[in-house]
């Protein structure tokens, strides 16, 4: 089975009649290809665009173990053959479909040569499904690069046969030095902003995924600026941990220093381990008081972790040192910034020099700590209210519960819903007593389960801590294994997890992160007020897809919503 990018999720678009005849092609391509072939598709934009199309009017990209590319324009419905020419009726105009492809090769083609200075080794295949050419031979296109109905069944059968021609031309005018398959992987990462998934476990999480179209990677790369400097304030879901990961894998194509600094450790260690499964060379990703405590060891200077305040006084300890040429960066990074405090500015300054990039992304509906904002003087701001993350089920039920609550800012948590999935109602399941958490937090899981997600796709929060949760002390939750955080590290720094299928984490070392179903237990509210409201902000804003809450009875009563109810 051919590797497919972006993944796919089970039931994650509600698809038109046309997005899912191209899903049921994407499906066969898959299944019909070897599995070192890669499928590029553009189903992500449907709900956005209306199109599916990956760059232009194509629908399909093809990349072979060669490097060969076949570019897949899909027409449907019925054509006319005109003087060897295929047309597409449009309304009162029409549409010349074999010109329509060969714009976009030539257009492939010439941007990768730009970027690359190679010759990209790409075809164009026309799949009209429901169409019979009466005459294929009498085409201006080569027959074996036109698929209609009678061999509608067999288009991956077809792309093999093109893959395993002996000669593929390339056209005289593009350099001879052929392009490799990792330039041509990393063109299309870029082309279609495809960065690494950050969901429950790093291990198991989707490998790529694509930002919308109009998603905020694509606003910030048209942003110019000398020095750039971009501080980004955006809501949940917006994608500014994406960014974050699109920062390092293009300056690692630059062959440049990054700097990625967050508050939550947990956070960080995701990061971290994307960027070893990609090699990022030259990348770095800290969380800040481990950055400080590294910065200090490197000076020579042992921080003494039995003293009180010891974490307050890091920063003033890296300031006194002298600056070392080994920590400057090129582009300089911080996620999480509303968790960052005013001193910690001066620490970050070291690592940079006077062209380095930065970006600071930040949420403040997610301020949990009570942190003042950060003064950054001069720097450009972004403000991003679009939710892309969360499905409007989610955002709903937290449009329904915010007014019960007594809110400082409530104009911070209206995000503006753009997710393509509508998601399925949250569910809501109360417990009588503390005894009873953990078999009602097993149903929930189970409920996951039998709504089709895998276990390692469903997260487990719990609204207490590690101290006093029952939940993040178990080993087991009914027939579930758990793995959860043991307070260990590893040789690399890396957090030690017990052996278990279910994540559970608390909220606050989840921020940041999401995961396909999300059960939130252990909720308890004592006040409606502003700081337990950003925390259930933050919770309830980590499912992808899928969320149920557990909570005491008296919590479900103060929320107005009753158990089982959307």
């Amino acid at each position: 089975m051919a590797q497919v990018f972006p993944s796919t999720r089970p039931d994650a678009l509600p698809l038109d009649a046309q997005a899912a005849r191209q899903e049921s092609v994407l499906k066969a391509l898959a299944q019909g290809l070897p599995a070192d072939f890669t499928v590029y598709h553009g189903l992500h934009w449907t709900r956005l665009d209306e199109q599916c199309t990956v760059l232009g009017r194509l629908q399909f990209l093809v990349v072979t173990p060669a490097g060969l590319m076949i570019c897949i324009l899909m027409k449907t419905g019925l054509l006319q053959g005109q003087q060897g020419r295929l047309i597409k009726r449009a309304g009162d105009g029409h549409e010349d479909v074999f010109t329509q492809l060969t714009a976009q090769l030539d257009l492939l083609r010439s941007k990768f040569t730009k970027q690359y200075g190679s010759a990209l080794n790409a075809l164009g295949m026309v799949y009209c499904p429901d169409f019979l050419v009466p005459n294929v031979q009498g085409l201006d296109l080569e027959p074996e690069l036109v698929v209609d109905s009678r061999d509608r069944d067999a288009l991956a059968f077809r792309v093999i046969q093109l893959a395993n021609r002996p000669v593929v031309s390339v056209p005289a005018k593009l350099p001879s030095e052929q392009a490799s398959l990792r330039q041509i992987q990393a063109f299309l990462s870029n082309e279609l902003t495809l960065v690494p998934e950050v969901g429950a476990l790093a291990l198991s999480a989707d490998t790529l995924i694509t930002r919308l179209s109009q998603g905020l990677p694509q606003w910030v790369s048209r942003l110019s600026a000398q020095p750039f400097r971009l501080r980004v304030t955006g809501t949940a879901g917006c994608g500014k941990t994406l960014l974050a990961l699109q920062e390092l894998q293009q300056a690692h194509a630059r062959r440049e220093r990054v700097l990625v600094v967050c508050y939550n450790r947990p956070l960080a260690v995701h990061l971290q381990t994307l960027v070893a499964e990609h090699q990022w060379l030259g990348a770095q990703v800290w969380n800040f008081h481990a950055l400080c405590d590294r910065l200090l060891k490197d000076a020579g200077i042992e921080p003494d972790y039995s003293q009180p305040d010891v974490f307050n006084r890091l920063p003033e300890q890296v300031l006194g040192l002298r600056q070392d040429l080994r920590w400057v960066f090129d582009t300089v990074v911080v996620d999480e910034g509303q968790d960052f405090e005013q001193g910690w500015v001066a620490v970050l300054e070291r690592l940079a020099h006077p062209a380095s990039r930065w970006l600071w992304l930040e949420d403040p509906a997610q301020n949990l700590y009570g942190k003042q904002p950060v003064d950054l003087p001069g720097w450009m701001g972004l403000t991003v209210p679009v939710n892309y993350r969360n499905p409007r089920q989610v955002l709903a039920a937290l449009d329904h519960i915010k007014p019960l609550f007594t809110l400082n800012s409530p104009e911070l948590f209206n995000p503006e819903s753009a997710c393509p999935v509508d998601g399925w109602p949250v569910q809501w399941l109360g417990y009588e007593h503390a005894a009873d958490i953990p078999a009602v937090t097993a149903r929930a899981v189970t409920q996951c389960l039998k709504m089709g997600f895998d276990r390692s796709h469903v997260a487990v929060l719990s609204w207490r801590g590690h101290e006093k949760s029952q939940v993040l002390r178990l080993a087991q939750l009914g027939p579930h294994s758990l793995a959860h955080y043991t307070g260990q590290v590893d040789a690399q720094g890396r957090h030690v997890f017990s052996q278990g299928a279910v994540l559970a984490e608390s909220v606050y070392r989840f921020k940041g992160q999401s995961a396909q179903a999300v059960v939130l237990t252990e909720l308890q509210l004592e006040e409606m007020n502003d700081t337990e409201f950003r925390k259930l902000f933050v919770a309830m804003t980590r499912a992808t897809l899928y969320l149920v809450v557990v909570a005491s009875v008296g919590t479900l009563a103060k929320l107005k919503v009753l158990q089982g109810q959307g």
